[in-house]
């Protein structure tokens, strides 16, 4: 317990400016042996200190690896949280099966977090995720629009990519406007009573750039 107040007060510190890092070494043992709540405070630490190339982030992988084995919902949560924000390129192999296998755990939630770390994955790493569009596609059918709606942002960067690659979905994309538009999303995604107006967005970008010098869309 002292030392999850030890390290809050020194991540304030580094928010203030001040260099503290003498208590790396001590984030990364609070994330590997603390409680539920240390090991939050812990990977909180961490991943404001160290960035993807920190060497000290390697020691952080075989902690990942059995949270996300974990059946603490809260441990496995915190893992994803982790490798979606930062985690070493050369790592991506060893955890990628166990992202994979979340993207059908019962929990929306995982779900969610698992697509969020795919995309970190297709940013820094795409030839290591190309296998599983397949199952890209399932999230985006997904029945939680939070999983459905995390799945577009790696659309929207595959299809800026190869849009020709992508234009069987267009009928889905439209689908889902539809269903946007009329209203069959929860309440919690409306602003100022219209219906998730930044995920209309992201969808009318989807369609323009399936539909770009595309003559038969316009027919």
């Amino acid at each position: 317990m002292q030392m999850k107040e030890l390290m809050v007060r020194t991540i304030y510190c580094e928010m203030l400016g001040y260099e503290a890092s003498f208590s790396y070494i001590h984030a990364i043992k609070l994330a590997q042996q603390g409680t539920v709540l240390e090991k939050r405070v812990g990977y909180l630490a961490v991943s404001l200190f160290l960035n993807e190339s920190h060497e000290l982030l390697l020691l952080l992988v075989n902690t990942v690896l059995k949270d996300l084995q974990s059946t603490n919902l809260i441990e496995v949560c915190m893992a994803l949280t982790v490798v979606s924000q930062m985690f070493p390129k050369d790592m991506i192999p060893a955890i990628l099966p166990l992202v994979e296998e979340k993207l059908s755990h019962p929990k929306e939630i995982i779900r969610r977090k698992a697509v969020l770390a795919l995309y970190k994955f297709y940013l820094i790493a795409p030839n290591q995720v190309q296998h599983i569009h397949n199952k890209f596609r399932k999230a985006l059918c997904d029945k939680d629009p939070g999983v459905m709606t995390a799945s577009l942002h790696i659309y929207l960067q595959m299809i800026q990519e190869n849009p020709e690659g992508y234009k069987d979905l267009t009928a889905s994309f439209v689908t889902i406007l539809k269903q946007v538009v009329g209203g069959k999303l929860p309440m919690d995604f409306n602003y100022h009573s219209v219906p998730a107006p930044w995920l209309q967005i992201q969808l009318l970008r989807i369609l323009s750039l399936l539909g770009r010098n595309d003559q038969s869309y316009f027919i």
